[in-house]
């Protein structure tokens, strides 16, 4: 997911397939590539295997109350998968238009989007998935990640994002509220 354009695009076609509300139509021709500002187009994503590409830990900066603050790739946001790989994230603080976080699971698919109060939406299957790009970075148990008022923490239990006060946190179990 490292590849934000790759990522912008998985993740554009993902709430485009979101909001719809249907899967695409069997050979609709919708597709695969669309820019961010394109209109939203029904189309199925697929997920790269994160187990193909070698991981890349983001270093660790200074020490949050309960995690490691970890940077972003950049001041507006960036990407990250979970340890083991199955949880990936996109955090979007005014980045190519965006202002959210969407973090997905591959098994069982489905993804879930938050907004900057921490209101979130959830989707269920496979068109619910964007691409993960190669070399996505890992954020390790215990570590902390975010942009403007999104901050994400990676446990064991899952990956857990806030925005003020209140969020989700995603797992193989689901997606459940959150607080922070």
């Amino acid at each position: 997911m490292i590849a934000g354009p790759v990522l912008g695009l998985g993740l554009g076609l993902a709430l485009a397939a979101c909001g719809s509300g249907t899967p695409p139509a069997a050979g609709s021709g919708a597709s695969a590539t669309r820019s961010a500002s394109a209109p939203a187009a029904t189309a199925q994503a697929t997920v790269t295997s994160p187990a193909a590409t070698p991981a890349r830990v983001l270093p660790t900066t200074t020490a949050a109350p309960s995690a490691t603050l970890v940077p972003m790739q950049t001041a507006a946001g960036g990407e990250f998968l979970s340890p083991t790989g199955n949880i990936s994230c996109e955090v979007d603080w005014h980045r190519a238009g965006l202002t959210h976080v969407y973090c997905q699971t591959g098994t069982p698919a489905r993804s879930v989007t938050m907004g900057a109060t921490g209101t979130y939406t959830t989707c269920t299957g496979q068109q619910c998935l964007g691409n993960a790009g190669d070399g996505t970075p890992t954020l390790a148990y215990g570590t902390a990640t975010g942009a403007g008022p999104f901050r994400c923490t990676s446990a064991a239990t899952g990956v857990t994002c806030v925005a003020d006060g209140k969020g989700f946190q995603i797992s193989t179990a689901g997606v459940t509220p959150a607080s922070g």
